[in-house]
């Protein structure tokens, strides 16, 4: 199975067997990213492992598991986007490989011992005691057509990256995001937060734009397409409802001749 693949099948898993993983997989895990496509290269980034005996995460709806990784991250523009962008790619990789994984966004650090860098998600994996998949009508979500806002040509590269990114979990099954959908560019917005609890809400709402960008960029990668992401300073101006802009992906022209 490839990662692309995994996007129509992954479903949070929230039972666990308490078998040891192959330590080769865990080295993986704690050096992800370096070969990985994400939207900022330079920013800087760490993986940590802890197991389920450490005792140094706690939180609301805590999933119990065997293991859990914390991802790391230096803050810069764009460091949550990039962030989610990186742990989805992780949680498709692993599926892959037959472990389940799920999001702890409630969950946090009882200690930091990073002085540089701040935990931005904790993410519960290990053997599933649970179904790992389910079927593509299992899906709760919604119709792509109330997703976009169209200006232009909706061509077959659009529509292959956006049901890959219909698809993808986000806290709550909010599925903050929405797109506008040009000749050759596909722009991301998610809805602004409330202001109770703004901050905390714009943070995972901003994982979640990340997450959406990674299964479009496996989607990009597995099916050939030549993308770009940007963030175009004119789009930063526009008023889109309720909803603020987080970036684009640029649809090169040898794509369209796939």
């Amino acid at each position: 199975m490839t990662r692309y693949e995994a996007i129509f099948r992954r479903k949070s898993v929230r039972k666990y067997r308490w078998d040891d993983l192959d330590p080769r997989i865990l080295e993986i895990i704690e050096h992800f990213g370096s070969d990985e496509d994400c939207i900022c290269p330079d920013i800087r980034v760490k993986w940590k492992i802890f197991r389920d005996g450490d005792r140094n995460i706690r939180g609301l709806f805590q999933v119990k598991a065997p293991y859990y990784v914390v991802l790391y991250s230096e803050v810069k523009s764009d460091y949550l986007v990039n962030a989610g962008c990186l742990m989805e790619q992780l949680c498709l990789y692993l599926h892959t490989k037959g472990i389940g994984s799920c999001y702890q966004g409630g969950s946090v650090l009882r200690h930091n011992e990073e002085t540089d860098l701040t935990p931005v998600m904790i993410m519960a994996f290990g053997r599933p005691a649970e179904p790992l998949e389910r079927n593509r009508e299992d899906f709760r979500r919604m119709e792509l057509k109330k997703m976009i806002r169209l200006h232009g040509t909706f061509g077959k590269v659009q529509r292959k990256l956006l049901e890959a990114a219909r698809l993808a979990p986000s806290a709550m099954n909010l599925q903050p995001w929405r797109f506008v959908v040009t000749e050759n560019r596909v722009h991301l917005f998610v809805s602004k937060p409330a202001r109770i609890g703004y901050q905390f809400q714009k943070n995972l709402k901003l994982f979640d734009a990340g997450i959406v960008l990674a299964h479009m960029m496996v989607t990009a990668e597995e099916l050939w397409f030549d993308i770009e992401y940007q963030k175009l300073d004119r789009i930063l101006e526009k008023d889109f409802q309720n909803y603020f802009y987080v970036g684009s992906l640029l649809i090169l022209d040898e794509s369209e001749k796939i």
